[in-house]
């Protein structure tokens, strides 16, 4: 590999298909959801008595190297180009990325009105029943399971952090951001391709939208959601719109809330 671009955003947005048509770039080189930079934090965070050599507040500090190497030591295997680290950390942290890399920060980021986020992640834990995570959290707070509660649980535990991480990064760094609309990425794959590739400095690529097959399957046990990285053979948006799971009251609730601090920037 030669340099790092990053995906980050929001949950429920198309990231997962987003790395799954990446994948067909042989320049390109998508990860899984990554834990680099969780364990970058513990680095950042760690204190040796007074000694300096874990200062991160000191650009001139080994320690510094030592995060360096472990992002880097991660994908020397890797003979690709360009990899592409998944993570919903990154949009906050462009200062990091820019101290480690060198370079200035690539971010793909998907996004998605926030009504049809929540209302993905209700679709997906009505397939998967009493044994979704979401309706766990409903029981545990001893409340009825409908648009209103499952709205609230999913914005608050489930998609605010997120969202807050990369609202103020967006704020602070726009220009270190490609967003990339879900219907654009399930509708217009080629047109969407052009631009990544254009951003990334990578040779153009005709990506095939069938046959389809995430190739960084993930534990999605861990989130007690199974099948939450699941990838359809065939892309195609095959979900109802947001207002027929959520209702009008609710769906509206949602919308006027004007979450969407992206658009008209996309």
């Amino acid at each position: 590999m030669d340099r790092f671009a990053f995906l980050s955003g929001l949950p429920r947005t198309g990231s997962t298909v987003l790395g799954t048509l990446l994948s067909q770039h042989p320049d390109l080189h998508p990860t899984s959801t990554s834990v680099v930079r969780h364990q970058l934090s513990y680095i950042k965070r760690f204190v040796l008595g007074e000694s300096p050599y874990y200062d991160v507040k000191d650009p001139a500090s080994p320690c510094w190297g030592i995060m360096r190497g472990m992002l880097y030591g991660g994908y020397e295997h890797i003979t690709e180009e360009v990899v592409v680290e998944k993570g919903r950390g990154w949009a906050s942290d462009v200062p990091l990325i820019r101290k480690l890399t060198g370079a200035e920060p690539r971010i793909l980021s998907p996004v998605r009105s926030i009504p049809e986020i929540i209302a993905s992640f209700i679709l997906i834990s009505r397939k998967i029943g009493r044994q979704s995570k979401i309706e766990d959290e409903i029981r545990e707070a001893n409340r009825d399971s409908n648009a209103w509660t499952l709205s609230r649980v999913i914005w608050e535990k489930y998609v605010y952090a997120s969202w807050r991480d990369f609202k103020a990064g967006f704020d602070n760094h726009p220009e270190c951001f490609l967003l990339l609309e879900y219907d654009d990425i399930v509708s217009e794959p080629k047109q969407t391709m052009n631009l990544i590739t254009t951003y990334l400095d990578v040779s153009p690529w005709a990506p095939s939208t069938t046959n389809l097959v995430n190739p960084n399957p993930e534990n999605d046990s861990v989130y007690g959601m199974p099948g939450l990285h699941y990838v359809k053979p065939e892309l195609k948006r095959t979900s109802p719109p947001a207002w027929e799971i959520l209702g009008d009251e609710c769906y509206s609730f949602w919308s006027e809330k004007n979450l969407e601090f992206w658009r008209g920037k996309t």
